[in-house]
């Protein structure tokens, strides 16, 4: 017979009403020392838990065995994934429960994101990358207690910047199946700065590729795996997302924006970005100015 595990609010509110909030915070001791310091397998339908422990150490039910940790270490639960824990009595530490509106925001936005948030997760020494994920989650538990200016918007973005902090962390750390991309991380990062430094220039994708220490074909695999675009397809979009902001936010005419883009021709710029866009850079910038009242 199949084990029932209860779905609960937050544990220990079995008849919880429907939350009428999307942040809570509150430290681990707080609920854990109610329930002898063992919160028993359990899992939350509408939203997801982070948990950073900063002192003493347990067991967390995760994939349906128990994995040891001690401080410092982060622990990210998916919503709808089968949880619980053995705590010490010298446990300490924060669990910031968010719902889960928050994650598929991101998770929409970012493959990567998405590849960590699948699974619960078990960062060990938060030295790996998950200090600035402490960081967030610290200044989240200040700004819930307080009554600043701005202070829900800066918590929809502490929180962002938490969940972005422990999948960067969870694409490296030891012993943490990463995501598929996770391996050529460094890669496509440093792609991006080559990119950066060197769109104007219109080098072929064998100038990023020898920079980078591996074939052209090579590259094209590690950022077609990393962000579904070839190198081409990524130094195409750089190119048109500089078109579009300059065409907006400056007073320069098409043909100094193109030359400034590393286009000799004015007229093969047009075109380019007729193609991209659907638009020519005049009609564009007209539409553009137009919707935002420039």
């Amino acid at each position: 017979m199949t084990r029932h595990v209860p779905t609960y609010q937050l544990y220990g509110d079995k008849h919880a009403e429907s939350a009428d909030f999307w942040l809570h915070c509150e430290s681990i001791p707080e609920r854990s020392r109610l329930h002898d310091w063992e919160i028993r397998p359990h899992r939350h339908a509408a939203f997801f838990q982070i948990l950073y422990i900063s002192n003493g150490n347990g067991e967390a039910l995760m994939n349906r065995a128990y994995r040891p940790f001690e401080a410092p270490a982060a622990i990210f639960v998916p919503p709808g994934a089968v949880h619980g824990f053995r705590f010490s009595p010298d446990i300490c530490g924060l669990v910031v429960t968010v719902l889960r509106d928050r994650l598929d925001r991101l998770t929409a936005a970012d493959r990567n994101i998405a590849a960590f948030a699948r699974d619960p997760r078990l960062l060990l020494d938060a030295d790996t990358g998950a200090p600035r994920a402490v960081d967030a989650l610290s200044r989240i538990a200040a700004e819930l207690a307080g009554h600043a200016l701005g202070r829900w918007t800066m918590l929809d973005a502490l929180v962002t910047a938490a969940l972005i902090e422990l999948a960067r962390a969870g694409a490296t750390h030891a012993g943490q199946a990463p995501p598929p991309d996770g391996l050529d991380r460094g890669r496509v990062e440093a792609l991006g700065a080559l990119i950066g430094a060197h769109f104007r220039e219109h080098r072929p994708v064998g100038f990023y590729a020898d920079r980078l220490g591996v074939s052209a074909a090579q590259l094209n695999r590690i950022a077609q795996r990393a962000t579904g675009r070839s190198v081409s397809q990524l130094l195409t979009l750089r190119l048109v997302e500089e078109a579009r902001r300059d065409l907006v936010f400056t007073f320069l005419p098409a043909q100094s924006i193109a030359l400034s883009l590393g286009f000799s021709d004015p007229a093969y710029f047009s075109r380019f970005f007729r193609k991209q866009t659907g638009m020519t850079p005049g009609a564009f910038r007209e539409r553009e100015r137009a919707r935002l009242k420039f």
